[in-house]
């Protein structure tokens, strides 16, 4: 009976927490531009342990999810070469996507202005109080 309680309470606390809504990088660079908003992109694989940690601890923190919601908002899979996304002249996979934005490891957080212009990078885990710093500068330096 004590086991049905403790998942029931966590169920409950699971469905209080929002889920970051990703898109592709098209979509997110389209609605960047439009809305002259910085993109966060998110590199990440299945098999990554950090990058679940980044998504229980931080994605889910309400001071993260408020600065978030002024974003656009991309994920690309690490390791995924056969969905491909073009962007402008390049037609590439998500792999190549995320190697060209400068991820060679995962988790990795990238930055990028309206115009797509990479404003800042950052592999491995990061908790909320090392995320925020990070999302402030760059709705900061878009704002310019």
């Amino acid at each position: 009976m004590a086991e049905i309680v403790v998942l029931l309470s966590l169920f409950s606390a699971l469905q209080g927490t929002p889920d970051v809504e990703w898109a592709t990088l098209p979509e997110a660079l389209r609605e960047a531009q439009t809305a002259q908003q910085p993109t966060l992109v998110y590199v990440h694989a299945a098999w990554c342990g950090p990058c679940r940690q980044l998504e229980r601890e931080t994605f889910t923190d309400a001071r993260v999810q408020e600065r978030l919601a002024r974003f656009s908002k991309a994920e690309l899979t690490f390791d995924d070469r056969d969905t491909k996304h073009r962007v402008g002249p390049y037609r590439l996979s998500e792999a190549d996507w995320a190697k060209r934005l400068g991820a060679a490891s995962t988790p990795t957080l990238v930055v990028l202005s309206p115009d797509g212009g990479v404003l800042g990078r950052h592999s491995g885990f990061l908790p909320p109080d090392g995320l925020l710093p990070i999302l402030d500068a760059a709705l900061a330096a878009s704002a310019e």
